[in-house]
């Protein structure tokens, strides 16, 4: 059974294909898999060997529905992940219990990569006051571009979306003040389109322009704190790796979903210990 469960959890095999390559009754299966998600103890995550010699911890927030978010920790350029961990919502204190944990196990990192969640920015100022600490550019990017809409219809909006994709092309501190001398014009040339404001007949005013507003606001604050990669050769600029290695997982939830809470953070750790040994098998095989 345990091997069957392994299939549902790692490769999303479906209950009827199961049943029928295996001649399992459907309920049968189920009540067996309930059994390994509803154990208290989740299986463990083993200590691994570091083997680089610059170590950059990438630390991201899986959301599934507004249940709770998976945190996941592991390396970069490395596919094992070091740690999981579930919450309601990220907290810094869950965080930083989480950091002081891999620290407990002898990892040592060069620099962090990670959102812009405060709970996060906290927990890295607590646990690595002076270790390097990179923004995702691309969270940064998203939540840019998210305020301006797909197709903005102003000329203005149109070369802030312009410059908004510019970040990508930064490779150099040369080209970062550019851009940041860019923004700064262009919030002068704009100054009183983003002030346009409307009153109602109580007195109670609000900017027109509030998306572009938003956006110049992240762009400029990510020009201070999502670069960090220019002074670090080897950082990576965003936490894509883990979103590639577990994008898939979100179509999982959509099919586990009547899953409880619980269950479902089961399977998730169980996935994590699949996941792990079959990554750690290659590598012995390569």
């Amino acid at each position: 059974m345990f091997i069957l469960f392994r299939e549902y959890v790692l490769y999303g095999a479906k209950y009827e294909r199961l049943s029928a390559n295996h001649g399992i009754s459907i309920q049968y299966l189920c009540k067996w898999f309930h059994q390994f998600l509803d154990k208290e103890i989740a299986p463990p995550i083993p200590k691994f060997t570091q083997t680089q010699e610059e170590a950059y911890l990438l630390a991201d927030g899986l959301w599934f529905g507004r249940y709770f978010v998976l945190l996941v920790y592991r390396q970069s350029k490395d596919l094992l992940i070091l740690k999981i961990s579930a919450a309601k919502r990220e907290v810094g204190t869950k965080i930083a219990k989480d950091f002081r944990a891999l620290l407990d196990t002898g990892y040592r990192f060069t620099g962090i990569v990670s959102d812009d969640g405060t709970g996060i920015v906290k927990a890295v100022k607590e646990v690595f006051p002076h270790v390097p600490h990179q923004i995702c550019l691309a969270h940064m990017h998203r939540r840019a571009l998210a305020t301006m809409g797909r197709n903005p219809k102003d000329d203005c909006v149109k070369d802030l979306r312009f410059l908004a994709d510019w970040v990508w092309k930064i490779e150099s501190h040369q080209a970062l003040k550019w851009w940041q001398k860019e923004l700064l014009n262009w919030e002068h040339q704009n100054f009183d389109y983003l002030r346009e404001h409307r009153m109602d007949t109580e007195g109670h005013w609000w900017y027109i322009h509030k998306g572009p507003r938003k956006a110049l606001n992240t762009l400029l604050e990510a020009s201070e704190i999502s670069f960090t990669f220019l002074s670090h050769p080897g950082m990576p600029k965003t936490t894509n790796e883990i979103e590639a290695q577990f994008g898939h997982l979100g179509e999982r939830w959509q099919e586990h979903r009547g899953l409880k809470r619980e269950r479902w953070q089961n399977f998730l750790a169980w996935f994590v210990y699949f996941y792990n040994q079959k990554k750690l098998a290659e590598r012995k095989r390569s």
